[in-house]
């Protein structure tokens, strides 16, 4: 996944297919999502891949409506597309599920 670091790179990776998962360093749930997100991004190529630190963008993270994380947010030109929110995000399972009703 590539890393967005500023609202410019936000803007630019939510234009065509972008995945973004909103995470932070002390989340056990986010923990245990890096243990098979390689595998996720290897299996769901239609997607473009970007991760966000909640806590180094909390005003993007606020105006996306991330209240938990971990969370995917589905974009397709600019606009937000889907929402799996933390609550649904906890198992590999929700998420392949999630990411199998997305029409990519």
């Amino acid at each position: 996944m590539k890393p967005i670091q500023s609202d410019q790179q936000f803007q630019e990776a939510i234009q065509d297919k972008g995945m973004v998962v909103f995470t932070t360093s002390w989340c056990p749930d986010c923990r245990r999502l890096d243990m098979y997100v390689d595998e996720l991004v290897k299996d769901y190529p239609q997607f473009n891949w970007y991760v966000v630190d909640r806590d180094e963008l909390p005003d993007l993270s606020d105006a996306q409506e991330v209240r938990g994380i971990p969370s995917l947010l589905f974009y397709q030109e600019g606009v937000k597309q889907e929402h799996l929110h933390s609550a649904n995000a906890k198992t590999e399972m929700q998420i392949r599920s999630f990411l199998d009703t997305l029409n990519a």
